[in-house]
């Protein structure tokens, strides 16, 4: 039976992720984030499907992105992911992972054979390749940027979103949520001039960013700075290792931090007939 899923379905998809994710992070730990968590586009809608009150498959759709696809591995081959993308397809969903503001990869993992078949199979095309990165986390927290107070909440926000769009906003927003808050700016003659945010998306899994520089002020170091600033804040978290999701910026990265590529991801699209 294919239904829609609510919070009170999320121990039976946590069970149902402990034993069908294919990705390198622990979807079970952030399965609450991104099931009913707020994406940009949005509420997202949970379906699944049941059978003799076992959810053995499930999808999670923002606006038109496919947030989470999962099937039980001794449920696969059976047509249920199928079904599944099917209906999320008429939902408007057409984009595979990669959802701006609320991922949990940005594609699939270049690893994963099984999955990058199944969409191809299904008129789905590549439309890029990112990394996410590992990096360590003890670094002491450079002079020249600071923590925020919630009392800067607006001032902050309105600088990302001018400098850097509202998905950034959105994301950043998130840092404000925590009794500390997990954001760092720099700043020159009292102006902002970057941010970084750290453990707002994956929240418990160690992820960093969004982070930028105002363009007419890159090159000066910051952006580095800020970097260190949250690993180091990620360390007071508890996390020896940190995730840099999303980026190309492979030289940046190993120069300020000596992150290195640990995983590379693809991500798809429908193709238009």
């Amino acid at each position: 039976m294919l239904r829609s899923a609510s919070p009170a379905d999320l121990p039976a998809l946590r069970e149902l992720f402990a034993d069908a994710n294919d990705a390198p992070y622990d979807l079970v730990r952030v399965a609450e984030e991104k099931c009913f968590g707020e994406g940009v586009s949005g509420v997202p809608e949970v379906r699944c499907i049941e059978r003799n009150t076992r959810i053995v498959g499930a999808s999670v759709t923002c606006g038109r992105f496919l947030r989470i696809l999962a099937v039980a591995r001794d449920a696969r081959r059976q047509g249920l992911g199928a079904q599944l993308l099917a209906d999320a397809e008429a939902r408007g969903a057409v984009v595979v992972a990669a959802e701006a503001g609320n991922y949990f990869t940005p594609g699939i993992v270049d690893t994963d054979e099984a999955s990058l078949a199944f969409f191809r199979k299904r008129g789905y095309l590549e439309t890029r390749w990112t990394h996410n990165l590992d990096v360590g986390t003890e670094f002491a927290a450079d002079a020249g940027v600071r923590r925020p107070s919630h009392d800067e909440r607006e001032r902050v926000l309105a600088f990302v979103e001018e400098t850097f769009g509202r998905i950034w906003r959105f994301e950043a927003a998130k840092a404000f949520d925590r009794e500390i808050p997990t954001i760092f700016i720099a700043e020159d003659a009292n102006e902002i001039t970057g941010f970084a945010v750290h453990d707002v998306n994956n929240r418990g899994l160690g992820f960093f960013g969004p982070t930028g520089v105002a363009p007419t002020l890159r090159g000066r170091g910051n952006g580095c700075r800020l970097l260190r600033a949250s690993l180091a804040d990620l360390h007071r978290l508890g996390h020896a290792r940190a995730v840099i999701p999303w980026t190309d910026a492979l030289d940046f990265y190993r120069k300020c931090s000596d992150a290195r590529p640990a995983h590379r991801f693809v991500a798809f699209a429908k193709s238009q007939p």
